[in-house]
């Protein structure tokens, strides 16, 4: 029999996480939990005891597994010093993009880390780095598809990030998208009030957006609905969805936007990873920079009949049941993957 393994995971910058709650699906209510569960059973049938780091554990850790950079606070001091004093064990898991992690960019960092993994194709250059897809939980993927004339017409969910939102404006590669949903939800609710909704975290509160607005006014948005409890039977009623990554210009940032929708089955207008048809066939969704004016996509959508909106459900019904191009992006994909490379590991 294999001698027991322990592992230790940095779930860095959420404090939920901690106790081992962050694989406790009955009381965190983090989206990520499906994929921590099954990444910690998947572990253990092989004999690779997977726990959140402030768990005691009789033998000292293999591998400590940072999921994402701690970012600079006295409360993460701990969490650094194990980083510089424990290289050797150390592999990272960079998940958030630069305007909002900016420190799993900087490769100053990179030398206390023995594997960094990814999204990012163009940093894919040797060994040290290593391709991994966003993991998504595949909870709702079985929801049945609305018929075109029971569907509202167009909705975002987005959290609201203010003009001066940390790290924002900073980033090594990409632009950030946050602007575009702001111009967005501006067009939009002037435009067409009532075909539009908005939901999400903090657009009910004063928020600046530009020099202007800071210094002078603010905005408020009559089209916002609230915040909302299971996205993917909120998106099932509507026909389309605003879906802006936090990042542009840049390849293989899939996140799990796209797939909500999908798992809702509706429409996606995309606008992110410049290499998406790459991952997703184009038949699929409906990609923004086709049309870069919200004025032209508006018109496009008004066009679409009936017939031509069910063949975009049928094509992403086609791709949800294709298990070949579906699985990597799910629990058991990422498991599966990360098995494999904590196996390479030990060898």
């Amino acid at each position: 029999m294999n001698q027991e393994l322990f592992v230790s995971i940095f779930h860095n910058n959420v404090k939920s996480s901690l106790k081992n709650s962050m694989f406790d699906i009955q009381n965190n209510k983090m989206t990520e939990v499906p994929i921590f569960v099954k990444l910690k059973l998947l572990l253990k049938q092989n004999n690779i005891n997977l726990n959140t780091y402030d768990i005691v554990c009789p033998k000292p850790s293999y591998i400590n597994i940072h999921w994402d950079m701690p970012y600079p606070t006295p409360s993460n001091f701990h969490i650094w010093k194990r980083i510089f004093f424990d290289r050797k064990k150390n592999i990272l898991i960079a998940t958030e993009p630069p305007t909002v992690n900016p420190f799993n960019y900087m490769k100053i960092f990179h030398g206390f880390f023995t594997k960094i993994y990814t999204w990012n194709d163009q940093l894919v250059k040797n060994n040290k780095y290593v391709k991994f897809r966003l993991p998504k939980a595949s909870t709702g993927i079985k929801t049945k598809a609305l018929k075109f004339q029971n569907k509202k017409f167009l909705i975002m969910v987005n959290s609201n990030k203010s003009f001066f939102y940390p790290f924002k404006l900073f980033s090594p590669f990409g632009r950030e998208l946050y602007s575009e949903r702001i111009r967005a939800v501006d067009f939009f609710q002037k435009t067409i009030p009532d075909k539009f909704f908005l939901y999400g975290r903090g657009w009910n509160k004063t928020k600046k957006h530009n020099l202007k607005e800071f210094l002078f006014s603010s905005k408020k948005y009559s089209t916002y609905k609230g915040e909302i409890d299971n996205k993917i039977k909120l998106l099932s009623g509507f026909k389309y969805c605003l879906c802006f990554e936090n990042l542009t210009n840049v390849k293989g940032f899939i996140t799990e936007k796209i797939f909500d929708c999908f798992k809702a089955r509706c429409i996606p207008v995309y606008w992110g990873a410049t290499d998406i048809e790459k991952y997703i066939p184009k038949n699929c969704f409906i990609d923004f920079r086709d049309f870069r004016d919200f004025k032209k996509l508006l018109l496009f959508l008004d066009s679409v009949n009936e017939k031509k909106y069910d063949n975009y459900i049928k094509n992403i019904e086609k791709f949800m049941m294709d298990k070949k191009l579906i699985e990597p992006w799910f629990e058991d994909g990422f498991s599966n993957f990360f098995l494999e490379k904590i196996l390479e590991f030990k060898k």
